[in-house]
């Protein structure tokens, strides 16, 4: 049996939910870095729609609310969950900005 942090903090945690979740993690992690090696450590234009990028935030939110604040020792997850985070922040604040611009032109 392959023993991974995510599965070594899920045993701590001892439920099933983390249990599983440290399955899929461990999923994803492999997932992610064989993406990384072809398109980079950021989402961007070589990335297709259903990149592992994509998972990274509902993981790593996933991953706060079932280990609490052991999450943050998977620190391969915090950089891209958080990463992801503030990449549809940004994505959602030129929106409403554009939005906002748009408006005020109308009037």
């Amino acid at each position: 049996m392959n023993m991974t942090l995510y599965r070594s903090l899920a045993n701590v945690v001892g439920t099933p939910e983390a249990l599983e979740l440290a399955r899929r993690l461990a999923a994803w992690h492999d997932v992610m870095v064989i993406h990384q090696r072809r398109a980079g450590n950021v989402r961007g234009p070589r990335c297709e729609e259903d990149c592992p990028h994509t998972d990274a935030e509902t993981l790593w939110s996933e991953a706060l609310d079932v280990f609490g604040e052991r999450a943050h020792e998977l620190r391969f997850l915090r950089s891209h969950g958080m990463a992801s985070f503030h990449q549809a922040s940004h994505r959602v604040v030129k929106a409403r900005a554009a939005s906002l611009v748009t408006s005020r032109a109308a009037v």
